[in-house]
Protein backbone atom coordinates (compact mmCIF):
# COMPACT_ATOMS: atom_id res chain seq x y z
CA UNK A 1 0.00 0.00 0.00
CA UNK A 2 1.37 3.51 -0.99
CA UNK A 3 2.00 5.36 1.76
CA UNK A 4 -0.23 9.04 1.87
CA UNK A 5 1.67 12.05 0.66
CA UNK A 6 3.18 14.00 3.15
CA UNK A 7 3.18 17.73 3.32
CA UNK A 8 6.15 19.51 1.88
CA UNK A 9 7.68 21.17 5.37
CA UNK A 10 7.58 24.83 3.47
CA UNK A 11 4.27 24.65 2.94
CA UNK A 12 2.32 26.73 5.67
CA UNK A 13 -1.38 26.08 6.74
CA UNK A 14 -4.12 27.99 5.43
CA UNK A 15 -6.18 30.55 8.07
CA UNK A 16 -9.58 29.60 9.41
CA UNK A 17 -11.10 30.05 12.03
CA UNK A 18 -9.76 33.73 12.27
CA UNK A 19 -10.88 34.95 8.80
CA UNK A 20 -14.35 33.63 10.15
CA UNK A 21 -13.97 35.75 13.21
CA UNK A 22 -12.35 38.44 11.39
CA UNK A 23 -15.81 38.76 9.19
CA UNK A 24 -17.96 38.58 11.96
CA UNK A 25 -15.88 41.59 13.41
CA UNK A 26 -16.07 43.39 10.57
CA UNK A 27 -20.04 42.71 9.42
CA UNK A 28 -21.09 43.37 13.35
CA UNK A 29 -20.06 46.89 12.84
CA UNK A 30 -21.23 48.92 15.84
CA UNK A 31 -23.42 46.35 16.99
CA UNK A 32 -24.22 46.98 20.79
CA UNK A 33 -25.84 44.40 23.37
CA UNK A 34 -28.43 46.74 24.40
CA UNK A 35 -30.33 45.37 21.14
CA UNK A 36 -30.59 42.16 22.75
CA UNK A 37 -31.69 44.38 25.75
CA UNK A 38 -28.33 43.56 27.76
CA UNK A 39 -26.44 46.35 29.87
CA UNK A 40 -22.87 45.10 29.96
CA UNK A 41 -20.27 48.01 30.98
CA UNK A 42 -17.59 47.76 28.49
CA UNK A 43 -18.30 44.75 26.82
CA UNK A 44 -21.98 46.48 25.44
CA UNK A 45 -19.77 46.94 22.51
CA UNK A 46 -19.18 43.85 20.86
CA UNK A 47 -16.41 45.32 18.60
CA UNK A 48 -14.13 45.24 22.25
CA UNK A 49 -14.40 41.64 22.47
CA UNK A 50 -14.00 40.69 19.02
CA UNK A 51 -10.99 42.68 18.72
CA UNK A 52 -9.00 41.39 21.52
CA UNK A 53 -9.98 37.91 20.20
CA UNK A 54 -8.53 38.72 16.86
CA UNK A 55 -5.49 39.97 18.39
CA UNK A 56 -4.50 37.08 20.23
CA UNK A 57 -5.43 34.49 17.47
CA UNK A 58 -2.77 36.71 15.12
CA UNK A 59 -0.62 36.46 17.87
CA UNK A 60 -1.08 32.73 18.03
CA UNK A 61 -0.56 32.62 14.34
CA UNK A 62 1.92 35.31 13.85
CA UNK A 63 4.16 32.40 13.10
CA UNK A 64 2.57 31.32 10.25
CA UNK A 65 2.24 34.35 8.67
CA UNK A 66 5.75 35.06 8.41
CA UNK A 67 8.05 38.12 7.91
CA UNK A 68 7.92 38.75 4.49
CA UNK A 69 6.66 41.89 3.18
CA UNK A 70 3.32 41.46 0.96
CA UNK A 71 3.34 42.77 -2.51
CA UNK A 72 1.11 45.60 -2.84
CA UNK A 73 1.80 46.71 0.84
CA UNK A 74 2.83 50.19 -0.30
CA UNK A 75 -0.90 50.67 -0.70
CA UNK A 76 -1.63 51.14 2.87
CA UNK A 77 0.62 53.73 3.82
CA UNK A 78 -1.74 56.19 2.03
CA UNK A 79 -4.72 54.92 3.83
CA UNK A 80 -3.96 55.03 7.14
CA UNK A 81 -2.46 58.50 6.52
CA UNK A 82 -5.58 59.19 5.84
CA UNK A 83 -7.34 57.76 8.79
CA UNK A 84 -4.30 59.38 10.76
CA UNK A 85 -5.10 63.06 9.62
CA UNK A 86 -8.76 62.30 10.30
CA UNK A 87 -7.93 61.29 13.53
CA UNK A 88 -5.37 64.53 14.44
CA UNK A 89 -8.14 66.73 12.99
CA UNK A 90 -9.96 66.56 16.31
CA UNK A 91 -7.45 68.77 17.55
CA UNK A 92 -9.02 71.84 15.62
CA UNK A 93 -12.73 70.49 15.60
CA UNK A 94 -14.60 72.56 17.49
CA UNK A 95 -15.92 72.70 21.04
CA UNK A 96 -19.05 71.32 21.00
CA UNK A 97 -17.91 68.81 18.59
CA UNK A 98 -18.05 65.23 20.28
CA UNK A 99 -15.22 63.54 18.60
CA UNK A 100 -14.63 60.43 20.91
CA UNK A 101 -16.85 57.87 19.32
CA UNK A 102 -15.63 59.02 15.62
CA UNK A 103 -11.87 58.48 16.53
CA UNK A 104 -12.99 55.11 17.92
CA UNK A 105 -14.91 53.95 14.49
CA UNK A 106 -11.69 55.61 12.55
CA UNK A 107 -9.01 53.47 14.58
CA UNK A 108 -11.26 50.44 14.27
CA UNK A 109 -11.47 50.74 10.62
CA UNK A 110 -7.64 51.04 10.90
CA UNK A 111 -7.49 47.61 12.98
CA UNK A 112 -9.60 45.76 10.78
CA UNK A 113 -7.82 46.77 7.67
CA UNK A 114 -4.86 45.80 9.53
CA UNK A 115 -5.81 42.44 10.24
CA UNK A 116 -6.90 41.60 6.65
CA UNK A 117 -3.16 43.23 5.60
CA UNK A 118 -1.74 40.24 7.92
CA UNK A 119 -4.27 37.70 6.44
CA UNK A 120 -3.70 38.71 2.38
CA UNK A 121 0.51 37.99 3.91
CA UNK A 122 -0.40 34.64 4.78
CA UNK A 123 -2.65 33.00 2.00
CA UNK A 124 -4.42 35.92 0.06
CA UNK A 125 -6.91 34.07 -2.38
CA UNK A 126 -7.92 31.67 0.50
CA UNK A 127 -8.94 34.47 2.53
CA UNK A 128 -10.30 36.18 0.42
CA UNK A 129 -12.36 32.55 -1.46
CA UNK A 130 -13.24 32.64 2.26
CA UNK A 131 -14.78 36.22 2.69
CA UNK A 132 -16.62 35.57 -0.33
CA UNK A 133 -18.26 32.75 0.80
CA UNK A 134 -19.23 34.43 4.11
CA UNK A 135 -20.47 37.68 2.44
CA UNK A 136 -22.94 34.99 -0.02
CA UNK A 137 -23.95 33.02 3.49
CA UNK A 138 -25.02 36.59 5.30
CA UNK A 139 -26.56 37.50 2.06
CA UNK A 140 -29.14 34.71 2.56
CA UNK A 141 -29.54 35.22 6.36
CA UNK A 142 -30.43 38.31 5.70
CA UNK A 143 -32.57 37.90 3.35
CA UNK A 144 -34.16 34.91 4.92
CA UNK A 145 -34.35 37.20 7.74
CA UNK A 146 -36.25 39.88 6.35
CA UNK A 147 -38.51 37.90 4.15
CA UNK A 148 -39.96 36.29 7.25
CA UNK A 149 -40.97 39.70 8.70
CA UNK A 150 -38.67 40.76 10.72
CA UNK A 151 -36.06 43.55 11.30
CA UNK A 152 -38.34 45.69 8.61
CA UNK A 153 -38.07 49.53 8.82
CA UNK A 154 -41.43 51.52 10.25
CA UNK A 155 -42.20 52.69 6.34
CA UNK A 156 -41.95 48.77 5.37
CA UNK A 157 -38.21 48.77 3.71
CA UNK A 158 -36.51 46.11 4.09
CA UNK A 159 -34.16 45.09 7.01
CA UNK A 160 -32.58 42.73 9.71
CA UNK A 161 -30.60 41.54 11.99
CA UNK A 162 -30.24 45.22 13.59
CA UNK A 163 -29.14 46.81 10.43
CA UNK A 164 -31.20 49.29 8.44
CA UNK A 165 -32.45 49.22 5.02
CA UNK A 166 -29.19 50.89 3.80
CA UNK A 167 -27.04 48.19 4.66
CA UNK A 168 -29.43 45.25 4.04
CA UNK A 169 -28.87 46.66 0.37
CA UNK A 170 -25.40 46.08 0.57
CA UNK A 171 -25.61 42.62 1.77
CA UNK A 172 -27.98 41.81 -0.72
CA UNK A 173 -25.72 43.36 -3.49
CA UNK A 174 -22.71 41.58 -2.22
CA UNK A 175 -25.06 38.57 -2.29
CA UNK A 176 -24.90 38.79 -6.16
CA UNK A 177 -21.37 39.78 -6.84
CA UNK A 178 -20.35 36.19 -4.74
CA UNK A 179 -23.10 34.51 -6.65
CA UNK A 180 -21.44 36.10 -9.95
CA UNK A 181 -17.77 34.39 -8.96
CA UNK A 182 -19.63 31.02 -7.44
CA UNK A 183 -20.87 30.43 -11.03
CA UNK A 184 -17.17 31.65 -12.55
CA UNK A 185 -15.46 29.20 -10.52
CA UNK A 186 -17.31 26.48 -10.18
CA UNK A 187 -17.02 26.18 -14.19
CA UNK A 188 -20.19 28.04 -15.27
CA UNK A 189 -22.73 26.03 -12.84
CA UNK A 190 -26.05 27.55 -13.37
CA UNK A 191 -27.61 26.76 -9.60
CA UNK A 192 -25.32 29.25 -8.36
CA UNK A 193 -26.99 31.97 -10.16
CA UNK A 194 -30.09 31.51 -9.10
CA UNK A 195 -29.84 33.69 -5.69
CA UNK A 196 -29.36 36.82 -7.70
CA UNK A 197 -33.23 37.63 -8.78
CA UNK A 198 -34.31 36.51 -5.03
CA UNK A 199 -31.50 39.04 -3.77
CA UNK A 200 -32.09 41.67 -6.31
CA UNK A 201 -35.74 41.20 -5.13
CA UNK A 202 -34.30 42.41 -1.76
CA UNK A 203 -32.24 45.53 -2.68
CA UNK A 204 -35.42 46.35 -4.19
CA UNK A 205 -37.24 45.72 -1.25
CA UNK A 206 -35.03 47.89 0.79
CA UNK A 207 -36.02 50.84 -0.79
CA UNK A 208 -32.01 52.04 -1.04
CA UNK A 209 -32.32 54.42 -4.21
CA UNK A 210 -28.28 54.96 -3.51
CA UNK A 211 -27.85 51.21 -3.18
CA UNK A 212 -29.26 50.70 -6.33
CA UNK A 213 -27.36 53.52 -8.37
CA UNK A 214 -23.94 51.98 -6.77
CA UNK A 215 -24.95 48.43 -8.48
CA UNK A 216 -25.22 50.75 -11.67
CA UNK A 217 -21.97 52.04 -11.44
CA UNK A 218 -20.43 48.48 -10.67
CA UNK A 219 -22.31 47.19 -13.18
CA UNK A 220 -21.07 49.54 -15.95
CA UNK A 221 -17.78 49.45 -14.70
CA UNK A 222 -17.44 45.47 -14.88
CA UNK A 223 -18.96 45.64 -18.51
CA UNK A 224 -16.53 48.08 -19.81
CA UNK A 225 -13.89 45.41 -17.81
CA UNK A 226 -14.93 42.62 -19.68
CA UNK A 227 -16.43 43.95 -22.72
CA UNK A 228 -13.36 42.97 -25.14
CA UNK A 229 -13.90 39.01 -24.31
CA UNK A 230 -17.81 39.04 -24.44
CA UNK A 231 -19.30 36.64 -26.38
CA UNK A 232 -23.21 35.94 -26.91
CA UNK A 233 -22.71 32.12 -26.97
CA UNK A 234 -20.78 32.63 -23.32
CA UNK A 235 -23.68 34.77 -21.90
CA UNK A 236 -27.12 33.59 -23.70
CA UNK A 237 -27.36 30.48 -21.26
CA UNK A 238 -26.61 32.29 -17.88
CA UNK A 239 -29.12 35.46 -19.23
CA UNK A 240 -31.59 33.21 -20.01
CA UNK A 241 -31.83 31.20 -16.50
CA UNK A 242 -31.70 34.65 -14.83
CA UNK A 243 -34.83 36.04 -17.24
CA UNK A 244 -36.53 33.09 -16.58
CA UNK A 245 -35.97 32.57 -13.10
CA UNK A 246 -36.60 36.52 -12.94
CA UNK A 247 -40.04 36.35 -14.70
CA UNK A 248 -40.79 33.55 -11.87
CA UNK A 249 -40.05 35.65 -8.97
CA UNK A 250 -42.42 38.65 -11.03
CA UNK A 251 -45.47 36.61 -10.95
CA UNK A 252 -45.14 35.33 -7.60
CA UNK A 253 -44.06 38.52 -5.88
CA UNK A 254 -44.52 41.25 -8.51
CA UNK A 255 -47.23 43.04 -7.23
CA UNK A 256 -45.59 43.60 -3.99
CA UNK A 257 -42.49 45.03 -5.66
CA UNK A 258 -44.23 47.19 -8.01
CA UNK A 259 -46.08 48.93 -5.90
CA UNK A 260 -43.14 48.91 -3.82
CA UNK A 261 -41.13 50.36 -6.63
CA UNK A 262 -43.95 52.72 -8.01
CA UNK A 263 -44.25 54.53 -4.60
CA UNK A 264 -40.30 54.43 -3.39
CA UNK A 265 -38.48 54.95 -6.24
CA UNK A 266 -41.00 56.25 -8.93
CA UNK A 267 -43.54 58.90 -7.30
CA UNK A 268 -41.59 59.80 -4.38
CA UNK A 269 -38.45 60.68 -6.29
CA UNK A 270 -39.13 61.56 -9.50
CA UNK A 271 -42.75 62.91 -8.82
CA UNK A 272 -41.86 65.07 -5.01
CA UNK A 273 -38.28 64.78 -5.72
CA UNK A 274 -37.96 63.58 -2.61
CA UNK A 275 -34.08 63.06 -1.71
CA UNK A 276 -33.78 61.93 1.84
CA UNK A 277 -32.50 65.66 2.70
CA UNK A 278 -29.39 64.48 0.60
CA UNK A 279 -29.47 67.87 -1.40
CA UNK A 280 -29.28 69.91 1.75
CA UNK A 281 -26.14 67.55 3.08
CA UNK A 282 -24.05 68.12 0.41
CA UNK A 283 -24.77 71.81 0.34
CA UNK A 284 -23.89 72.21 3.79
CA UNK A 285 -20.62 70.09 3.36
CA UNK A 286 -19.84 71.86 0.28
CA UNK A 287 -20.53 75.23 2.15
CA UNK A 288 -18.26 73.96 5.21
CA UNK A 289 -15.45 73.45 2.59
CA UNK A 290 -15.46 76.57 0.94
CA UNK A 291 -15.03 78.20 4.03
CA UNK A 292 -12.38 76.06 5.78
CA UNK A 293 -10.61 74.48 2.13
CA UNK A 294 -7.41 73.58 3.46
CA UNK A 295 -8.00 71.45 7.04
CA UNK A 296 -11.71 71.35 6.96
CA UNK A 297 -13.66 71.81 10.18
CA UNK A 298 -12.27 68.89 11.76
CA UNK A 299 -13.55 65.27 12.95
CA UNK A 300 -17.25 65.84 13.25
CA UNK A 301 -17.39 69.57 12.39
CA UNK A 302 -19.89 68.85 9.87
CA UNK A 303 -22.64 67.67 12.66
CA UNK A 304 -21.49 70.25 15.41
CA UNK A 305 -21.84 73.60 12.98
CA UNK A 306 -24.27 72.35 10.92
CA UNK A 307 -26.66 70.97 13.74
CA UNK A 308 -29.06 69.85 11.42
CA UNK A 309 -30.44 67.05 14.14
CA UNK A 310 -29.76 63.46 15.43
CA UNK A 311 -30.64 62.01 12.17
CA UNK A 312 -28.30 63.95 9.59
CA UNK A 313 -25.18 63.73 11.86
CA UNK A 314 -23.06 62.83 8.48
CA UNK A 315 -23.04 63.77 4.97
CA UNK A 316 -23.59 60.38 3.53
CA UNK A 317 -21.21 61.05 0.87
CA UNK A 318 -17.54 60.21 1.81
CA UNK A 319 -15.84 62.83 -0.57
CA UNK A 320 -17.74 65.27 0.47
CA UNK A 321 -17.68 64.34 4.36
CA UNK A 322 -13.35 64.34 3.95
CA UNK A 323 -13.77 67.54 2.09
CA UNK A 324 -16.09 69.26 4.93
CA UNK A 325 -13.96 67.83 7.72
CA UNK A 326 -10.73 67.77 6.61
CA UNK A 327 -10.12 70.39 3.57
CA UNK A 328 -8.49 70.04 0.32
CA UNK A 329 -5.37 68.14 2.81
CA UNK A 330 -8.06 65.40 3.31
CA UNK A 331 -9.29 64.93 -0.17
CA UNK A 332 -5.92 64.66 -1.71
CA UNK A 333 -5.19 61.82 1.34
CA UNK A 334 -8.42 60.32 -0.15
CA UNK A 335 -7.22 60.25 -3.69
CA UNK A 336 -4.10 59.53 -3.04
CA UNK A 337 -5.29 56.19 -1.01
CA UNK A 338 -7.34 55.21 -4.05
CA UNK A 339 -4.86 55.43 -6.14
CA UNK A 340 -2.79 53.98 -4.34
CA UNK A 341 -4.72 50.61 -4.34
CA UNK A 342 -5.39 51.22 -7.71
CA UNK A 343 -1.94 51.44 -8.69
CA UNK A 344 -1.46 47.97 -6.44
CA UNK A 345 -3.70 46.02 -8.29
CA UNK A 346 -2.95 46.67 -11.69
CA UNK A 347 0.93 46.23 -10.68
CA UNK A 348 0.02 42.62 -10.19
CA UNK A 349 0.92 40.57 -13.56
CA UNK A 350 -2.19 39.09 -14.78
CA UNK A 351 -0.97 35.50 -14.67
CA UNK A 352 -1.60 36.51 -10.35
CA UNK A 353 -4.83 38.63 -10.85
CA UNK A 354 -6.80 35.55 -9.66
CA UNK A 355 -10.80 35.39 -10.21
CA UNK A 356 -10.51 35.88 -6.29
CA UNK A 357 -8.84 39.01 -6.55
CA UNK A 358 -11.38 40.29 -9.43
CA UNK A 359 -14.33 39.64 -7.22
CA UNK A 360 -12.93 41.53 -4.24
CA UNK A 361 -12.08 44.42 -6.48
CA UNK A 362 -15.59 44.40 -7.48
CA UNK A 363 -17.03 44.45 -4.07
CA UNK A 364 -14.96 47.11 -3.14
CA UNK A 365 -15.86 49.22 -5.67
CA UNK A 366 -20.17 48.53 -5.18
CA UNK A 367 -19.64 49.33 -1.43
CA UNK A 368 -17.46 52.60 -3.00
CA UNK A 369 -20.48 53.07 -4.87
CA UNK A 370 -22.62 53.00 -1.64
CA UNK A 371 -20.20 55.64 -0.08
CA UNK A 372 -21.42 58.11 -2.61
CA UNK A 373 -25.20 57.92 -0.98
CA UNK A 374 -25.05 56.79 2.51
CA UNK A 375 -23.22 55.58 5.93
CA UNK A 376 -20.07 57.04 7.48
CA UNK A 377 -16.42 56.69 7.80
CA UNK A 378 -16.78 53.39 9.59
CA UNK A 379 -19.22 52.03 7.28
CA UNK A 380 -16.32 52.24 4.54
CA UNK A 381 -15.04 50.10 6.08
CA UNK A 382 -15.81 46.79 3.92
CA UNK A 383 -14.65 49.22 0.55
CA UNK A 384 -10.91 49.37 2.02
CA UNK A 385 -10.87 45.87 3.04
CA UNK A 386 -11.97 44.66 0.10
CA UNK A 387 -9.92 46.51 -2.02
CA UNK A 388 -6.93 45.93 0.16
CA UNK A 389 -7.52 42.08 -0.38
CA UNK A 390 -7.75 43.32 -4.23
CA UNK A 391 -4.55 44.72 -4.33
CA UNK A 392 -2.28 43.05 -1.72
CA UNK A 393 -0.94 39.34 -2.21
CA UNK A 394 2.16 37.73 -0.49
CA UNK A 395 5.07 38.39 -2.27
CA UNK A 396 6.74 35.38 -4.52
CA UNK A 397 10.16 34.02 -3.46
CA UNK A 398 12.89 34.98 -5.90
CA UNK A 399 12.73 32.33 -8.46
CA UNK A 400 9.33 30.84 -8.13
CA UNK A 401 7.02 30.24 -10.71
CA UNK A 402 4.03 32.43 -10.90
CA UNK A 403 0.77 30.35 -10.41
CA UNK A 404 -1.12 29.20 -13.70
CA UNK A 405 -4.49 30.93 -13.98
CA UNK A 406 -6.78 27.57 -14.31
CA UNK A 407 -9.98 29.64 -13.25
CA UNK A 408 -13.10 30.36 -15.69
CA UNK A 409 -12.03 32.18 -18.82
CA UNK A 410 -13.86 35.09 -17.60
CA UNK A 411 -11.67 35.78 -14.79
CA UNK A 412 -8.95 36.13 -17.06
CA UNK A 413 -10.12 39.58 -18.46
CA UNK A 414 -8.69 42.52 -16.93
CA UNK A 415 -10.96 44.55 -13.97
Amino acid sequence: MTPPALASPTERPRPGGVVVLAFIATLAGRFVLTRLGLEVPILNDVRVLLYLCLILCLLLESHRIGRTAAAGGYCLLPIFGLLGYQILSASWAPSNAVTGPMIGDLAATAFLILVYYFLARWDRDHVTRMTLHLFHIAAWLYFLAAASGRGHASNGRWAALGGGPNVFVRVMILGCITSLYLYARSGQKLYWLAPIPAFLFGALASGSRGGMAALGITAVVAVLAIRPSLRWNKIAKPLGFLVVLSIMVALTAGRVIADFVQTRFVEATVGQGYTSDRDVLFSWALRLFWQRPLLGTGINGFHAIANLGEGERYVHNLPLSVAAEGGFVGLSLLGLAWFGLWHAYIRTPRTERSLEARASAYCGIYIGGTSLFSGDYFDARIMWIMLVLAAVRPARRRGARAPADVSHPWSRVST
